[in-house]
């Protein structure tokens, strides 16, 4: 038997789509980032060998009655060695979130979650879903809002990001930093992602955004090769059947909901990430 401590509060996923939900302030919604920021850095630097959580999104962030977060649900979570740059495994998880060469080819990483996080990140910012759920085909939340962030980050204008004026024309600090690193996390390359660890600090206050904060510039991403990816995705999933109202479930692709894989007995017990 395990037992587990008892979150109140619900999923952010409620908190941010839930009917009758509160709107969060920037505040808040900072706090939130970051509990589940330090989560994912103890998965990826503290854990040996390291552990990839393979399905983060809105609905597996738990949140105290004081909205500390804490990651949650790790049936898809796979382990992997110091020793290896990634892990090639069937692809699972949840349409919207999964990182484009980890969808297309099942190469997974550390930076994979960075990917997804970066989508949280962005549902956080907008206020919108990942993907429309009455059609995956069109456009997810990180194709409508690349053009958006690079004029944030390069312009100063958040109000067609965000969907409302701020008082006083002044930007909130959260929301830059909210941006800056949701920017940086789905960048189309894996490679230059960063690290949890420097995301977290980075949404803390305790390092410089300059580093990161070119996420959303035509050189840092290649737009074609993200369409091919994600083309070559929706090839695959378009032979697999849908239904409309299983969205937001977890299996294969993301497409019938089951509570976990066949991949989750490398894990002795379900873990959860410290917020």
């Amino acid at each position: 038997m395990l037992v587990y401590e008892y979150v109140p509060n619900k999923t952010l996923e409620f908190h941010l789509h839930g009917k009758g939900h509160r709107v969060m302030d920037w505040g808040t919604r900072l706090k939130i980032a970051l509990g589940s920021a330090r989560g994912l850095a103890y998965l990826h630097e503290d854990c040996h060998p390291k552990i990839i959580h393979r399905d983060i999104k809105a609905a597996n962030i738990l949140l105290e009655d004081n909205f500390e977060a804490k990651v949650a649900d790790f049936g898809l979570a796979k382990l992997s060695s110091d020793n290896f740059t990634h892990v090639s495994t069937r692809v699972m998880g949840t349409f919207g979130y999964m990182a484009p060469e980890y969808a297309s080819s099942g190469k997974l990483t550390d930076r994979s979650d960075v990917f997804s996080f970066g989508i949280v990140l962005l549902e956080l910012v907008t206020g919108k879903r990942p993907i429309d759920p009455s059609n995956i085909m069109e456009d997810s939340l990180v194709d409508w809002a690349r053009p958006l962030l690079k004029t944030a980050l390069e312009e100063g204008k958040y109000d067609e990001l965000v969907g409302a004026p701020f008082e006083g024309n002044s930007v909130p600090k959260e929301l830059h930093r909210l941006v800056v690193c949701a920017a940086a996390s789905t960048r189309h390359s894996a490679k230059r992602r960063p690290k949890m660890t420097q995301i977290m600090r980075a949404l803390d206050g305790d390092s410089s955004l300059e580093d990161m904060s070119d996420g959303a510039k035509t050189d840092t991403y290649d737009t074609g090769a993200y369409n091919a990816d994600m083309v070559k995705f929706r090839k695959m999933i378009s032979n697999q059947e849908f239904d409309s109202s299983e969205y937001g479930g977890t299996s294969d692709y993301g497409l019938n909901p089951s509570s976990s894989s066949g991949d989750s007995s490398e894990l002795d017990h379900h873990q959860r990430g410290r917020g």
